[in-house]
C-alpha cells in the first residue's frame, strides 16, 4: 500500500492510499487535531493514527468518514474520497472523528472495562459524542433525537449492567432497536451529568468513572 507518515506532537500520522491532491490538506488537519487533542485531554503518550482511502461500505454516509480506536491505543480513520462533498468531509468531519476516537484512547488508558457492559459502552460513546458536539457546535447525526425514544428508556435501564448485550443492535441498529440509540442515550446521560458540574475539563470528564456519572446524571433519576 502506498502511503506516507507525518510526525506530530500527538503521534505519527500514516496516510494510506490518500489521493495525491488531498494529502497535504489531510495531513495538516490531522496533525493540528492530534496535537490539540493531546493538549485538551492531557494525554502525553503518542497515538499512532492511520487514515485510509476507503470504500463506502466502511463509511457513515451522513458524515463521509468511519473511524475506530484499537485496543492498543491507536486510531484508524476511513474516508470515502469518491464523494462529491469530499472537501467538506476533510475540513469539517476529519477533526471531529479524530477527537471522538482520541477520547476513547484516553479513556481506555485508565478504564479497562470500556465495553464490558452496556452502561460502560453508553458512557464511553456518550463522552466522545459530547466532545464532538461541544467542540464543533455542529449536527452530530448519531445523537439526534430518535422517534419514540422514551419507550426505550426502561429497556435501557433494565439492561445497563448486563455484559451480554448486543453491541451492534444498541449502537448500529442491526436488529430491532433504532439505529444509533446507544449513542443517543449515552450522549443524553453525559450531557445531563455535565450540566450539573462546574469547571470540569474534558481531560477530567474522559477519566471520570461510569458509576460517578450515573450517580450525578439527573436524567436517570
Amino acid at each position: 500500500m502506498a502511503g506516507a507518515s507525518k510526525q506530530c506532537k500527538g503521534g505519527t500520522i500514516h496516510l494510506i492510499k490518500i489521493p495525491e491532491k488531498y494529502k497535504i490538506q489531510v495531513a495538516k488537519i490531522a496533525k493540528k487535531t492530534l496535537t490539540g487533542a493531546s493538549k485538551l485531554f492531557a494525554y502525553k503518550k503518542p497515538v499512532e493514527t492511520v487514515i485510509f482511502s476507503s470504500i463506502p461500505e466502511f463509511i457513515i454516509p451522513e458524515v463521509g468518514t468511519g473511524a475506530h480506536a484499537t485496543i492498543q491505543g491507536d486510531i484508524v480513520v476511513n474516508i470515502d474520497f469518491s464523494r462529491r462533498d469530499i472537501i467538506k468531509v476533510i475540513q469539517k468531519e476529519l477533526s471531529s472523528a479524530l477527537y471522538h476516537e482520541f477520547s476513547h484512547v484516553v479513556r481506555a488508558s485508565v478504564n479497562k472495562e470500556l465495553y464490558t457492559t452496556l452502561i460502560e459502552s453508553l458512557i464511553t460513546e456518550g463522552i466522545a459524542s459530547y466532545v464532538e458536539k461541544k467542540l464543533f457546535q455542529k449536527k452530530v447525526p448519531y445523537i439526534e433525537p430518535i422517534k419514540n425514544e422514551r419507550k426505550y428508556w426502561l429497556r435501557t435501564k433494565n439492561n445497563m449492567h448486563k455484559n451480554n448485550y448486543d453491541h451492534g443492535e444498541w449502537f448500529y441498529g442491526t436488529k430491532k432497536l433504532p439505529r444509533w440509540i446507544g449513542y443517543r442515550f449515552g450522549y443524553l446521560i453525559v450531557n445531563s451529568f455535565m450540566k450539573q458540574q462546574k469547571n470540569i475539563s474534558f481531560a477530567q470528564l474522559v477519566r471520570t468513572k461510569s458509576p460517578e456519572i450515573l450517580r450525578k446524571s439527573p436524567i436517570l433519576k
